[in-house]
């Protein structure tokens, strides 16, 4: 993202005025509010979730025994404890349907049904992206939920690396030597590039010690043409427009995947060059310059991981408070009666009303109230309210803050 730099003459103002201008200028930098001294990679596999696969499953008749539990297992996999990145739903073609089932179906092209229709994860905003379509049988659901290479990146990734998905054009001797081409660049890339510092106030972004962080590269192929691949094969060429295009058909393509699976773009035929992967390793390697995912380039794979088990925060999670409101009372869990949530700040603020008489301007520290009541009611939403709602909040509480400097700012002019 984007940093505005100041005229010095500007700053020199800023300087005069008082203490709450300088919050202004937050505003007017959006990404540096964001930006963090943690590289790209590591703060992606500590920090961002993974969005979920879409997966609907058609039929115009009962379903058997058999395909009940495939969608079950389906619905396991998808569930908190089961790790994978997808959600399931129903569609049964004898009864109502919702904008789109119709649609989606035809675009298909499929002639026999149970079947699976599977779409990227929705983002905000975004239309449909269409991956690919299956029978509902025994096979195909396992290929949609795990593959081998998609275990060996997993691993991969859990060790902290950033993996190079080489996926294979279909000339054994042209990809044997991009292959090669790419593994010999990222040994040099892993040699040469260095990390950022991580800063003080950064470190509770990391599971690890900053010493211990290491920029590891490495390549894994990938046979396009390999039926236990099928599917993964699907997502990577689903995360471009273009990349299924007739004249890329006979192209290797390369994608650097990292943090929690989430690919970031592709390196196609003669575009796997040194430039160009270099470009991308420092990048990831790089310092996270805004650490709202949504605000950041990249495609989430679907991978089977329940990767909270294995990042584990240095820091103790801070403990929820219950909802309040501005004025600082909850209900008390067993009357449902109001209770004084913190009664030395209370007090205190009490005693500072009776001292001064003037009306007090907000605190800044209410603001994060607004955001914990928010955060609250997060976890009852959809993935795609859930994305536009992270990508919101920080310009919600941005405008609230330009309305009390807003505010502030006048109740100063006009004392002097």
């Amino acid at each position: 993202m984007m940093l505005i730099r100041l005229p010095s003459q500007t700053v020199a103002r800023v300087r005069r005025l008082p203490v709450l201008w300088a919050a202004a200028a937050l505003v007017l930098l959006p990404a540096a509010a964001f930006a963090c001294s943690v590289p790209v990679f590591r703060f992606a596999l500590e920090q961002w979730r993974p969005d979920a696969y879409q997966v609907f499953v058609y039929h115009d008749q009962d379903l058997s025994a058999e395909q009940t539990q495939l969608v079950e297992r389906l619905q396991r996999e998808g569930s908190p404890s089961g790790g994978a990145n997808l959600q399931v739903r129903l569609v049964d073609l004898r009864g109502e349907l919702q904008s789109g089932d119709q649609e989606r179906l035809e675009q298909t092209g499929v002639q026999t049904l149970p079947q699976i229709v599977v779409n990227l994860p929705r983002k905000a905003g975004d239309s449909e992206t269409f991956v690919s379509a299956a029978e509902l049988n025994a096979e195909q659901v396992e290929r949609l939920v795990n593959s081998p290479a998609r275990t060996e990146l997993a691993k991969r990734l859990l060790d902290g690396e950033v993996v190079w998905v080489y996926l294979t054009g279909g000339d054994a001797s042209q990809d044997d030597a991009r292959l090669t081409a790419l593994e010999t660049e990222l040994v040099g890339l892993q040699e040469t590039l260095e990390l950022p510092a991580i800063q003080q106030e950064d470190l509770k972004e990391l599971s690890v010690a900053p010493e211990e962080l290491k920029i590891r590269f490495s390549a894994l192929r990938v046979d396009r043409n390999d039926p236990a691949e099928k599917w993964f094969v699907e997502m990577l060429l689903s995360t471009e427009p273009d990349l299924r295009d007739e004249d890329l058909a006979g192209e290797p393509m390369a994608f650097p995947i990292f943090g929690r699976g989430r690919t970031l773009y592709a390196l196609v035929g003669m575009g796997i060059n040194a430039d160009m992967i270099k470009e991308a390793a420092e990048f990831l390697t790089g310092p996270c310059q805004c650490t709202v995912k949504a605000e950041n380039p990249g495609v989430d794979l679907l991978l089977p991981v329940q990767w909270d088990d294995y990042i584990v925060p240095t820091e103790p999670e801070e403990i929820a408070l219950p909802l309040i409101g501005l004025g600082g009372y909850a209900p008390d869990p067993e009357t449902g009666l109001p209770i004084v949530a913190n009664r030395q700040s209370l007090a205190s603020t009490t005693e500072k009303q009776d001292a001064d008489p003037q009306p007090a301007v907000t605190e800044l520290a209410e603001i994060p109230v607004l955001a914990t009541s928010l955060a609250q009611v997060a976890p009852s939403l959809d993935p795609v309210e859930r994305s536009a709602l992270t990508v919101w909040l920080p310009w919600i509480v941005m405008i609230l803050l330009a309305l009390i400097v807003t505010i502030a700012s006048l109740s100063f002019f006009r004392g002097r």
